[in-house]
């Protein structure tokens, strides 16, 4: 039977286009979990009933949801769904995007194109490190892509990293929904990689990206030159004022970056992948944005943070609250290779977020990750360590400390590997969650699913939406799979939501697949 623990070497798999990626942030082993429940019930923590809310108080809970939890959850649909990019350079994809109100803009690790809302491509693929002068002819990795319905554009932030002379820098490049087809509308700005007074120190890696109706922020993991060997020296968050930001006629955005001592939490970690949040909502507030931390022997913990302006500036508040235990989860298993055989197994992700939603009309924030967690019944099996989506509804307070956290479920099956979650609600609270399944028991190839989770419930219900199609394998060892997907609320039918995963269409081709589903 394969190991449930996690080799951590076997995650630097060099391939062309490919940087190593950062040690998750609870690489300790910690004891698994065991349940005979498919759905984890544990401390969902007590939920709030009133507090002050950025001056204000939540909408009442009652009034604004669809359904009671007693009712009958309804089956998620895929509306429409198309095949979008697919490089057969690159190892993983990094699949994103994001759809607005006229079109989709979606990238993989090395390239962005553009679609009508037919799935019909309207501008053709262009090279990540063609967007800004700064990258031209230099290797671009980690594209991420949303969609800023206050501004009805579009924001991809892409990174650069050389060791000599050492050089890292963030591009975001704003593109106006109205004419996201036409690419000399779209405008390109650049940023340090290290944001911190003093040259480039550290590279960064692995962004996360949000935004509020004011700015974008942009998370980063840093490390220390060289990549490979480096070591990780803390978490970045860089906060953008729009203006500038969005209109390249305009000055160079103001900017606030906080990082070193800045970012760690209020345990004193260094806290690490912090996710900003994408957020939706009438009066969306000051910036929030969430990590998951973990004390050897003491447990693991969830840390909300919001970026609130001051007199003196803005400022960084932080403050946490416990989750249980989160073992690292297992490599995955794929239809056609062998429960014992390493050279199959598929990495599902680590305990890293990868991204944070906000419902500002709800007051409801949600993130999740991939984690070990032994599911019952094994009938074709015996002892198979799953690796399980565990997602959060976070309701944060106008003291961060008074925040809870209202719900947590899991995502998965006995016998079955998921990972590489993104999230994002409907305009009914709906959660949606979308992933990435395969199973060698199962005889599932590595395929694109969604998960939805009524409001004030626990249980969710599955949809594939594209099937895989092979045995992924494109060389010796661990198969390198993810390192993103994508989600977002469609802003003109707020009920459905887009999804950007991806399915093995061959033995040594992923395929970006992109779809609008809804709960109904």
């Amino acid at each position: 039977m394969r190991s449930s623990t996690r080799y951590l070497s076997a995650l630097v798999v060099l391939a062309l286009g490919l940087l190593p990626l950062a040690p998750p942030a609870t690489a300790q082993p910690n004891a698994p979990l065991h349940s005979a429940a498919r759905v984890d019930h544990g401390d969902a923590g007590k939920r709030a009933t009133s507090f002050e809310l950025f001056g204000r108080r939540p909408a009442d809970k009652g009034t604004v949801l669809r359904r009671g939890s007693a009712d009958a959850p309804l089956a998620p649909q895929a509306t429409s769904g198309f095949d979008g990019l697919a490089d057969p350079f690159s190892v993983p994809s990094d699949t994103t995007g994001a759809r607005g109100d006229t079109y989709i803009v979606a990238a993989v690790n090395t390239q962005v194109a553009v679609y009508d809302l037919n799935g019909t491509q309207v501008l053709a693929p262009i090279q990540l490190d063609a967007l800004h002068p700064a990258s031209s002819g230099r290797f671009a990795f980690d594209p991420k892509v949303v969609y800023d319905q206050y501004d009805d554009t579009f924001v991809l932030v892409y990174l650069i990293q050389q060791n000599r002379p050492r050089l890292s820098r963030i591009f975001s490049v704003a593109i106006p929904n109205a004419t996201a087809n036409v690419r000399s509308t779209w405008c390109a700005r650049s940023f340090p990689g290290d944001g911190l007074p003093g040259g480039a120190q550290t590279w960064a890696d692995y962004p996360g990206l949000g935004y509020t109706d004011t700015r974008v922020t942009i998370t980063t993991n840093e490390f220390t030159f060289p990549s490979g060997t480096g070591r990780f020296s803390s978490s970045q968050v860089m906060t953008i004022d729009k203006t500038g930001l969005y209109d390249c006629g305009q000055p160079s955005p103001a900017r606030k970056v906080f990082a070193g001592s800045a970012t760690r939490d209020d345990r004193g970690n260094r806290a690490f992948t912090l996710r900003p949040a994408e957020t939706v909502g009438a009066s969306p507030g000051p910036q929030l944005l969430v990590s998951l931390g973990a004390v050897q022997g003491k447990g693991d913990y969830m840390t909300l943070w919001r970026i609130a302006p001051t007199a003196s500036g803005f400022a960084l508040k932080r403050a946490s609250a416990p989750v249980g235990k989160v073992s690292l989860p297992p490599f995955g298993t794929q239809g056609g290779g062998g429960i014992n055989t390493p050279n199959t197994w598929w990495d599902p992700g680590d305990t890293r977020l990868i991204n944070a939603f906000y419902d500002a009309d709800r007051n409801q924030l949600f993130t999740a990750h991939a984690m070990l967690k032994n599911l019952q019944p094994d009938t074709l099996t015996t002892g198979y360590p799953e690796s399980v989506i565990r997602w959060y509804e976070i309701d944060p307070a106008g003291k961060l400390k008074n925040s809870v956290i209202a719900r947590k479920g899991i995502v998965g099956e006995p016998e079955v590997d998921v990972g590489w979650p993104s999230v994002a609600s409907d305009g009914d609270g709906v959660l949606f969650v979308t992933y990435n399944r395969a199973s060698a028991p199962r005889d599932e190839f590595l395929s694109a699913w969604v998960s939805t989770i009524e409001p004030g419930s626990t249980d969710d219900t599955e949809l594939l939406l594209h099937a895989g199609a092979a045995t992924y394998d494109t060389g010796p060892g661990v198969e390198r799979w993810g390192d993103f997907t994508a989600i977002n609320r469609d802003p003109t039918s707020p009920q459905d939501v887009a999804t950007f995963n991806q399915y093995a269409q061959s033995k040594m081709q992923w395929q970006q697949f992109i779809s609008l589903v809804s709960d109904t």
